[in-house]
């Protein structure tokens, strides 16, 4: 580790000149205008601002296949971003990655800081308004004007500056001032580019860099290792990331898949390289001719998984217990594209249920990756990955006798079991869920609904048995059904929610007769009824292929 002093105007020519790199897809700015005001302040008032942070990581022997700003030792600025962009904002200087030119242009406007010349007490920085633009003279001075002057060097410089300060005195500004009283105020703010910037150095090895960023951005952003690597990447195939990888992940996001990009991007490795630990990853794996074949077959698993999910409901991956077995069945999915789904969705629904990713998330994709590359068929692949957990134990009532909002898989599994039943919504529609009209809506994301309101049974009977996933329907985003406090037969008959539309859920309709004095009796019997609901459509997923039949 080690330490340098860093002008300010270096900062921002080294954001601008790409001689520090980010992670590309850590670009957004989220500073607030006032930030930026009160970070010109700061130094003006000669307070610190807090270091800089940089990785000087390893020197690599790919330097011929990188471009020539990037044919050297690649330094990554792990904290300071922000700051380093608020800086070229208010030099008016668009660091290398705000990609956007026009969305800059718009930036520079709503961060337009401006210092009040004639100001005789703070406030002597603000955030440009109508007003402030339509003043008469130059009283509100831009301070990327004063930044860009380089008056601790350049003659010229210094002389705009005294023809500046000439001419507001002219103005009849800054009363009780002279002249030179002004041009030093001046050069107080157009010298803030030589104020000196703490920057700290680590070159230590990527996994303790990794922790280095979780711990710094432990209440914000917290950065991973695939964030480093997918930088490598970038560095390796100039504008894959931002022209590919990223435009992907949005177009899955408006097919109703809202994922990381960090699981995006251990998709690419799982299906490339049988991996998810990045650093045991052969370092020519990170190169164009090897990262876009398997990213083609990433990318094809990712549409062939979505178009299967339909099939059963899953129209988003909201209400998914886990992503991480997305990286498992992606990867099943490509390499065995022509078997049969319905197995694979078994065993991600059992990997779900039995938390196979829960702990120690990384062992397990390995372990589930070398099954894979390992097997010679689905079967033989389904009998290694299946193993790992007791799937052939079947549902009990207790396990929907559990919390609600503690068990995703129970959510998702009443969801699917709905799905399956072609559930109607409870609303006046006639709709099924998931679907507006006859087509399938996207990006469906089920509600949860208490059956027994809770209002009614608070007090009545035991708190852990109001939100059992047994009193517990599904319905659409868009309903918007009140229930007060009195029992179901009331909004039932309000709604009116048919027969139909109860059995569809597993709901007996003998609810509308149902006290509280026989709610626990009700409760056990639909948590009986889905379970039983449920080992029979696991039953049916699993088919022969799992089962071991002819």
């Amino acid at each position: 580790m080690a330490y340098e002093s860093v002008k300010v105007r270096d900062v921002v020519d080294r954001a601008v000149s790409h001689t520090w790199s980010i992670p590309e897809f850590q670009r957004g700015f989220v500073w607030k205008a006032t930030q930026v005001r009160d970070l010109i302040e700061s130094l003006w008032l000669d307070y610190p601002i807090g270091s800089m942070l940089v990785w000087d990581s390893k020197p690599n022997d790919h330097a011929e296949e990188r471009n020539v700003l990037d044919a050297r030792r690649p330094t990554w600025l792990v904290d300071g971003q922000q700051r380093a962009t608020a800086l070229s904002i208010l030099f008016g200087r668009k660091p290398y990655w705000w990609t956007d030119g026009e969305l800059w242009d718009k930036t520079l406007r709503k961060y337009d800081i401006r210092f009040d010349v004639d100001a005789q007490e703070p406030p002597f920085f603000s955030v440009a308004n109508a007003a402030t633009r339509r003043a008469r003279g130059i009283r509100y001075l831009p301070v990327s004007r004063l930044l860009n002057l380089d008056v601790a060097k350049r003659a010229e410089d210094q002389e705009h500056l005294r023809n500046l300060s000439r001419e507001i005195k002219a103005q009849d500004l800054c009363a009780g001032m002279d002249a030179m009283d002004v041009y030093g105020r001046m050069y107080e703010i157009a010298n803030i580019r030589e104020h000196d910037v703490p920057v700290i150095v680590i070159d230590h090895d990527l996994e303790d860099v990794v922790e280095i960023f979780a711990r710094l951005n432990s209440r914000g952003t917290r950065v991973t290792e695939a964030d480093i690597y997918l930088g490598i990447v970038a560095a390796r195939t100039p504008t894959w990331v931002r022209e590919t990888f990223l435009p992907h992940r949005e177009r899955l996001s408006q097919a109703g898949f809202d994922v990381s990009p960090n699981l995006l991007f251990r998709t690419l490795t799982a299906v490339g390289a049988k991996k998810v630990r990045f650093k045991e990853i052969e370092d020519s794996f990170w190169n164009a001719d090897n990262v876009q074949p398997a990213w083609k077959r990433a990318t094809r698993g990712w549409k062939d998984a979505i178009a299967r999910f339909r099939e059963y409901g899953v129209l988003s991956n909201d209400p998914m217990p886990t992503e991480a077995a997305l990286v498992t069945l992606i990867t099943l999915i490509e390499m065995l594209p022509t078997e049969p789904f319905e197995p694979m969705f078994y065993w991600f629904l059992q990997a779900s249920r039995f938390g196979r990713y829960s702990g120690s998330g990384t062992t397990s994709l390995e372990e589930d990756l070398r099954d894979i590359a390992d097997s010679s068929s689905l079967a033989d692949t389904l009998a290694k990955l299946l193993r790992r957990f007791d799937h052939v134990r079947p549902l009990e009532a207790e396990d929907f006798l559990r919390d609600y909002g503690d068990s995703r898989f129970g959510r998702f599994l009443l969801y699917l079991l709905a799905y399956g039943n072609h559930a109607h919504d409870w609303d006046s529609s006639g709709h099924r869920l998931g679907f507006e009209g006859l087509e399938v809506l996207e990006d469906f994301r089920p509600q949860w609904h208490h059956i027994f309101p809770r209002k009614f049974l608070e007090g009545k009977v035991a708190e852990d048995a109001i939100d059992a996933l047994a009193n517990i329907a599904v319905i659409g985003p868009t309903i918007n059904i009140r229930i007060s406090a009195k029992d179901p037969l009331d909004y039932i008959k309000r709604y009116e929610i048919s027969g139909s539309k109860l059995r569809e859920q597993f709901v007996a309709e003998d609810i509308t007769g149902m006290t509280v004095a026989n709610y626990t009796t009700w409760l056990n019997d639909r948590a009986s009824r889905l379970a039983a609901a449920g080992n029979t459509y696991l039953s049916k997923l699993a088919g022969p292929l799992v089962n071991g039949e002819d």
